[in-house]
């Protein structure tokens, strides 16, 4: 079984550098990438290590790239280390028998997502309007058109309260599309996924 969390990948685990990724990406700076391929071959760590490597937080996360292949490669790409907001969500346990528990499971992860970026609490820029709408996500007070909107309002307020562009990150997102085309719901979440990814 591999491992998944980056950090706990580089200092418990022997760890094929694969930092010069970052690399590739900053050179490119693409609106949308995907990454295709096989099961096993670490997507979910890649993804994991874009997430530590440019998320602004609190933790001084240089710590895990200082000794790796993407530090030696000059102050352009050091430059964008612990940065930027990032938003990351991955869907690989969304593998349910019914749209009911799918929007259930998918509006949890949304509001989860929600809760980690508390900072927008206190944020000194949100309106109260803005607050009172991460609040209500946050609470899981939200519908199936709300959790529609869910990635682009959290955007929204991350932008506005840290004045940068927001990184999405969003792990497994077909598995709900191929578990519900097995259950025979499949217009239903083909439906909620096109709208929720395209209103960012």
């Amino acid at each position: 079984m591999g491992v998944s969390d980056f950090k706990s990948a580089t200092t418990n685990y022997y760890y094929v550098d694969k930092t010069l990724l970052i690399r590739d990406f900053l050179n490119a700076i693409p609106m949308v990438s995907l990454f295709t391929r096989p099961r096993r071959f670490g997507k979910t760590l890649n993804m994991d290590m874009l997430r530590v490597f440019f998320e602004k937080t609190p933790e001084d996360t240089s710590i895990y790239f200082k000794d790796k292949y993407i530090w030696q490669c000059g102050d352009y790409y050091i430059k964008h280390q612990g940065q930027y907001p990032v938003i990351f969500l991955s869907f690989k346990d969304v593998k349910c028998s019914s749209w009911q528990e799918t929007f259930q499971k998918i509006s949890k992860l949304i509001s989860l997502e929600f809760m980690r970026h508390n900072e927008l609490e206190s944020s000194s820029v949100l309106s109260s309007y803005e607050k009172e709408q991460y609040h209500r996500f946050a609470s899981e007070n939200i519908n199936e058109v709300d959790c529609q909107m869910g990635l682009q309002l959290l955007s929204l307020l991350l932008h506005k309260h840290y004045d940068k562009e927001c990184v999405i990150i969003i792990d497994e997102y077909d598995t709900p599309i191929q578990q519900d085309h097995l259950c025979e719901f499949y217009n239903e979440i083909v439906d909620f996924m096109r709208n929720f990814f395209r209103v960012v």
